[in-house]
């Protein structure tokens, strides 16, 4: 199953920054530079959320004004993520997720035999056939 998250990030400088993400993997981001500031969240109230019209909905009200707002924008920058880029970020991020699942578990992995996220999976799908788990 493919796990899909929009991530977006404001800034006090008006900086709207998205991210698109795929399995924790970002794919791509792109910045975007207004005057105008997205609607705060805490600003929604309890009777938007808890309302059955989808088009009066939180997400819609939240989502409808920050396209507006990007729709007025000025792009600043934007990036999509190359593999090579993911399996160097990989190294420095997961390493220590890997120690630690050691740990918990009892178990210990070869780390020679990986240095990636990539390598890892391949690893780790290995290993687990071998004990027939």
């Amino acid at each position: 199953m493919k796990e899909t998250r929009i991530i977006i990030n404001s800034t006090e400088n008006a900086e709207i920054k998205i991210t698109a993400e795929q399995n924790f993997n970002p794919l791509f981001s792109e910045t975007f530079l207004s005057v105008d500031k997205p609607l705060d969240v805490h600003l929604i109230d309890k009777e938007t959320i808890s309302g059955e019209d989808a088009c009066k909905s939180a997400s819609t009200t939240i989502l409808s004004n920050l396209l507006g707002i990007i729709q007025k924008a000025d792009k600043d920058s934007s990036h999509i993520f190359t593999q090579k880029e993911l399996d160097l970020k990989s190294e420095f991020i997961d390493l220590h997720r890997i120690e630690q699942f050691e740990e918990i578990a009892g178990i210990k992995f070869d780390h020679s035999k990986f240095h990636n996220r990539r390598e890892f999976r391949a690893y780790f799908k290995k290993w687990l056939m071998e004990r027939n788990m």
